[in-house]
């Protein structure tokens, strides 16, 4: 076996050993006459780099903490949301379903002239506000016409044949928007929804206006509350694949629907102003990250027609968006069937696409100043 000693001897390496018998009983003795080895202090490492230098290599990651602008209240109307989307699902959405299937198209349509009817005084004033004459003549051509010949506005017959007269809605919003007035804090708020303290004013002073002047029975609860009941379940079937492209994309459905509101509302604004709207890339920045799509300018389009029109997260395309879509076909890697479900989800998911070609039927004349 080998000793203690020459263990140590082995570990100090070049220290040399000492004569002396290390066998037995000299052991001790050895160890008195030998001289206890020298280990060598480790070589001094290079002075860490001063701190000055250091920070060079640090990386610094920024970030906005708190409520993006324009949205003061996120928690309140996030938690608003919530809410909404829960009695959402478990009873309106069940009801305009069930008003959709239940009742004939013909009545239907019937019911959403009226109603488009009703708003065309509206429509007329906020054209003479914005100094349009034209667009306030066709208005008002068009509640003239549908009134008389249309039978109270069930029938639309100032859009076709000889008069072709398109509605376009309008609104006291608008008019200040069109004169710079902001929109203030986003809002989202029960029977409402999206809406800003702009909007919100806006709608309310073009509610009353016509209760107000013509009196009965549109002052009249019994006429008030079934008619605004239409109207919602109309809006409600209107945006329902919209709600469900939120719904099922979105990583953050409330951010998403507050995005696109304020996108369409400043496409809108700047449509009626003639203006090419410059300042969204915040809004579409957030909008793509958040829903996985790509927002595309006028006239582009992916091979998933993801937002049709109004900046609504669609799953259909318009005859348009498919006419171009036909010209620029998609690579045939890309191209799934509709029935057809992925096998790899991570591999085959088509990436979305925004298309803001076309917003409101105000912002699709922009081109048109009427003087």
């Amino acid at each position: 076996m080998v000793s203690n000693m020459a263990l140590a001897a082995a570990l100090v390496g070049s220290q040399p050993v000492c004569p002396a018998d290390l066998n037995g009983a000299d052991l001790n003795q050895a160890d008195l006459e030998c001289p206890s080895p020298q280990i060598e202090a480790p070589a001094q490492l290079p002075d860490s780099p001063s701190t000055e230098e250091g920070q060079a290599d640090e990386i610094i990651v920024e970030g906005e903490i708190g409520p993006p602008p324009g949205d003061p209240a996120e928690k309140l109307n996030a938690a608003t949301y919530q809410a909404v989307q829960a009695v959402d699902e478990a009873v309106v959405e069940p009801i305009a379903h069930a008003y959709d299937e239940a009742l004939p198209k013909p009545i239907r349509k019937g019911l959403g002239n009226f109603l488009s009817n009703l708003g065309e005084p509206i429509n007329f004033l906020n054209f003479l506000l914005q100094l349009k004459p034209g667009k306030a003549a066709k208005s008002l051509g068009r509640f003239a016409i549908n009134t008389t010949i249309g039978v109270a506005g069930l029938m639309d017959p100032a859009s076709k044949k000889p008069f072709k007269l398109e509605h376009e809605s309008n609104g006291l919003a608008n008019t200040l928007g069109y004169y710079g007035v902001g929109t203030g804090p986003y809002l989202y708020l029960p029977f409402i929804g999206s809406t800003t303290v702009r909007d919100l004013a806006g709608r309310l002073v073009d509610l009353s206006i016509i209760p107000t002047v013509a009196g009965k029975p549109f002052n009249n609860p019994y006429y008030a509350i079934p008619v605004g009941a239409l109207n919602s379940l109309e809006s409600r079937i209107e945006i329902d694949g919209q709600i469900d492209a939120i719904r099922d994309r979105c990583g953050d459905p409330y951010a998403a629907t507050r995005d696109i509101y304020l996108i369409q509302r400043q496409l809108e604004i700047d449509g009626l102003r003639g203006r090419v709207s410059d300042d969204l890339s915040e809004l579409t920045d957030r909008l793509e990250f958040n829903c996985d799509i790509e927002i595309l300018q006028a006239g582009q389009l992916d091979e998933d027609g993801f937002v049709e029109e109004q900046t609504t997260l669609l799953d259909d395309q318009t005859p348009a968006e498919e006419a171009l879509a036909d010209e620029n076909p998609a690579p045939a890697e890309a191209q799934l069937p509709a029935e057809a479900e992925p096998q790899d989800a991570a591999n085959s998911e088509l990436e979305g696409t925004v298309s803001l070609s076309e917003v409101a039927p105000v912002a699709g004349d922009a081109s048109s100043t009427d003087q």
